[in-house]
């Protein structure tokens, strides 16, 4: 079923989506990757994160033995890769694995994650990743609580440059690291018009002077 189009597609939810719907928490809608290279947006510093406080009835803490079930049953409402917990969690900073638990009903309904992970553009390797939200907790700020904790501990840790890799139609999350103050980065020639036609999508007035060229 075509819900709303971004990234020049119609996303798709129910039984034709890969994500995984669980009873009484619907997925995302989902969209194609339509680029074998995701965006990615840079952290430039600036004064610590302002965390909004945790709502009632919710708990951030770290992930602990024993939340694999949950975490992934969270993680497969808004993505369809596989096998990624091990990875975070071996890339993961000292206390840099991020969740939040829905006290009443144990669920994990929020999740990010600060990591090291090195590569070509982003030698130091300090990566804000995995935010995910669970939609049926939408309109708290989880998400902003998570990502906001997770840019103040890869700042605190001395990363020169953290990093963020995304894409193109993750509005939401996109939406949230542009007020938590981190910039597109420019690596690559297609990457300003890619961002144009996301900022676009999003309803907003892009600018160059924006974002952080390579």
């Amino acid at each position: 079923m075509s819900l709303e189009w971004r990234d020049n597609q119609a996303g798709i939810s129910g039984a034709d989506s890969p994500l995984t719907s669980l009873p009484g928490r619907s997925a995302h809608v989902h969209y194609e990757n339509n680029y074998a290279v995701q965006i990615e947006m840079v952290w430039t510093g600036g004064a610590p994160q302002v965390v909004p406080e945790v709502p009632s009835g919710y708990e951030l803490r770290q992930f602990r033995p024993g939340d694999e079930t949950a975490y992934n049953e969270l993680f497969h409402l808004a993505f369809a890769d596989k096998d990624t917990l091990e990875h975070t969690r071996a890339t993961a900073l000292d206390g840099g694995l991020f969740v939040v638990e829905h006290t009443d009903s144990g669920h994990l309904v929020t999740t990010c994650a600060a990591q090291r992970v090195e590569n070509d553009r982003h030698p130091d390797g300090g990566q804000l990743g995995w935010l995910v939200g669970d939609p049926a907790h939408s309109g708290r700020r989880l998400g902003t609580i998570v990502s906001a904790t997770v840019t103040n501990l890869l700042a605190a840790a001395g990363y020169p440059l953290p990093y963020l890799q995304t894409n193109d139609f993750r509005y939401e999350a996109i939406a949230i690291y542009l007020k938590l103050g981190w910039r597109p980065y420019l690596f690559a020639e297609d990457m300003e018009p890619r961002w144009r036609d996301v900022y676009a999508g999003m309803g907003l007035a892009f600018s160059s002077r924006d974002c952080v060229r390579r």
